[in-house]
């Protein structure tokens, strides 16, 4: 009898695990842009919130989305433009942690004299094959720039050989490619410095899962919330976790590349002017954006703060 019920509480045991379990999936390789999370789980924090998750990273070929969509993800972080257009097009999202609160797409040259928007009128631009350029995109057509939008999947070797007068970086990481191979002095465009300044990386789930799942999502937030918190004020073992991550994926890097990243998406998770992130969403930005993307019929219906967040506090 006794063995009968220590077998009961054990399967019993299982379920609850199997239950309370979170599959998340950030939205590239290991590497220092999702620094909170694996500290959150390094730290312990996702145990202590009482929710156990398990990262899955994407391949180059199958993206966060996907997992999401076929069910094989419960959390993911996606950019805010994307993540709109998904929304347009009938995926339910929640936008459930906003850890971003600037865009660190930039426009850099390889001449001393394109330094303006209309100094890139009908210039070749490398952009990625995979990946969000929605912004640049609309950035070319409302100012006539015409230009000509040269795809690569990966690297700056466009940028470096001369193939392009120009290319987009992110300023945690392709830009730091750029300045290792001599091009450090080159003009750049931050869209943060312009009126594309747009939020990027947020965290989301499927409405459905957030109804049937509300306290699990929530004990996931404010543990990932304490893990960005706790990289805040620990960088160096931060990049200690990072980097133990990035080997056990097999990912090719080096803790000068996951230093520089850290350090530039820690200043873009706060406001300017600030040095605390706030980890939120604001409505105004939001209506701004979704104007923008109904302007350039990348949706076709208003997107509101409210939506976005799905009932979320």
């Amino acid at each position: 009898m006794k063995k009968f019920l220590f077998m009961i509480l054990i399967l019993l045991s299982s379920c609850i695990m199997k239950a309370q379990q979170i599959v998340f999936t950030p939205q590239w390789t290991p590497q220092a842009q999702f620094a909170g999370y694996y500290v959150a789980y390094d730290k312990g924090f996702y145990d202590e919130a009482g929710v156990k998750v398990d990262i899955q990273h994407p391949s180059v070929s199958y993206s966060a989305f996907n997992l999401l969509w076929e069910g094989s993800s419960d959390i993911i972080t996606q950019q805010l433009v994307q993540a709109m257009i998904e929304i347009d097009r009938g995926m339910s999202l929640v936008n459930i942690l906003q850890t971003s609160q600037q865009n660190g797409l930039m426009l850099v040259s390889r001449s001393d004299s394109l330094r303006t928007l209309d100094d890139f009128k009908g210039k070749k631009i490398g952009v990625w094959k995979v990946g969000s350029a929605e912004l640049a995109y609309m950035m070319d057509v409302e100012n006539e720039m015409n230009i000509k939008w040269v795809p690569f999947l990966q690297g700056m070797n466009l940028y470096i050989s001369g193939a392009v007068d120009a290319t987009l970086a992110m300023s945690y990481s392709e830009y730091l490619q750029i300045k290792v191979s001599g091009h450090e002095d080159k003009p750049y465009i931050r869209l943060s410095d312009t009126k594309y300044d747009f939020p990027e990386d947020g965290v989301y789930v499927t409405a459905d899962f957030y109804q049937k799942n509300k306290e699990k999502v929530n004990a996931f937030v404010e543990a990932s919330r304490k893990g960005w918190e706790w990289v805040h004020e620990h960088q160096e073992e931060a990049l200690d976790i990072v980097m133990r991550w990035a080997e056990k994926e097999r990912v090719h890097t080096n803790r000068q590349h996951q230093k520089w990243m850290l350090e530039e998406i820690l200043r873009l998770q706060c406001e300017k002017g600030k040095d605390k992130p706030s980890f939120n969403l604001d409505a105004r930005t939001v209506e701004k954006l979704s104007k923008l993307l109904m302007e350039h019929r990348r949706i076709h219906a208003p997107i509101t703060l409210e939506k976005l967040k799905g009932g979320r506090p």
